[in-house]
């Protein structure tokens, strides 16, 4: 297991104060980082809890043997996946901690390397509360009220998040969802039916706009529901947010707004395997 992350080694824009106040990306920054490490710090005690339960160093409690089974069966624990310590997910195993490795990683690079140019939103426990500090971010820049405030979106041409050029001079670049039901062309820009034996079709990167309520318009657009597994069903957390539900984008449409709902068009930020 990785050792826990610790800010001290911060990047000098990661956490960056600006006029006695730390900047919002930051700020979400350090919630992740406090998730990710009471999680691996629980994933520890429970794994080493384990293993001196297998050498017969302590009693096999219902919860060890339970989680002993899943390991047999390629399943994620129970424990590492609710909603008090882990993140939903459908994967088997194997999937499951590549997927979580990739997020320590991704984490810990914005931490020490900065900001990156794109944001892995599939990489966060609360992707809500990056949408959030994305549009915090705007207000205090152009000194405008964040309830005045919605997040728009504009898709891009680049699929693979690494050839993106820079950063944008506002909002941010997102990536890491996929579309079920249809799929987005960046030939022509716009939604089209699912190409034969492809169920999920990659998004490109999606820049994330902040803008005034009153210049937001979804003319033109499918208002696409983004979730966090396929699923497609959570609960109400006490913040008043879904456990899978994360927020709708207007992704370009020739097509009305009832014939992709009809598809059952959505973006996913995670496959099941």
């Amino acid at each position: 297991m990785p050792v826990l992350f610790d800010r001290r080694k911060a990047h000098a824009e990661s956490l960056e104060i600006k006029e006695e106040k730390m900047v919002s990306l930051g700020v979400f920054l350090l919630q992740e980082m406090t998730r990710f490490n009471e999680m691996i710090s629980s994933m520890q005690g429970q794994l080493k809890m384990l293993d001196r339960a297998i050498k017969g160093l302590v009693v096999m409690s219902a919860d060890l043997e339970a989680m002993y089974n899943n390991f047999l069966f390629n399943q994620v624990p129970t424990r590492w996946t609710d909603k008090g310590n882990g993140y939903p997910t459908l994967q088997p195993l194997a999937s499951w901690i590549e997927d979580f490795f990739g997020r320590l990683d991704f984490v810990k690079s914005w931490l020490i390397d900065g900001p990156p140019k794109t944001f892995w939103l599939s990489g966060f426990f609360f992707p809500q509360g990056f949408m959030t500090a994305v549009k915090q971010s705007y207000s205090r820049k152009y000194h405008i009220a964040v309830d005045t405030l919605l997040v728009g979106c504009e898709l891009t041409k680049v699929l693979n998040h690494e050839d993106m050029p820079h950063k944008p001079e506002d909002g941010a670049y997102i990536y890491g969802m996929y579309m079920q039901g249809a799929r987005f062309d960046t030939g022509t820009m716009f939604m089209h039916p699912s190409l034969p034996k492809i169920i999920f079709d990659q998004m490109p990167c999606i820049l994330l706009v902040p803008m005034l309520k009153e210049k937001f318009s979804l003319k033109g657009c499918y208002t696409c529901p983004v979730y966090k597994t396929s699923e497609r069903r959570g609960t109400l957390s006490t913040t008043g947010h879904s456990t899978n539900f994360v927020v709708a984008l207007g992704v370009p449409s020739e097509e009305s707004e009832d014939h992709w709902t009809r598809a059952g068009a959505a973006m996913l930020l995670m496959l099941d395997a």
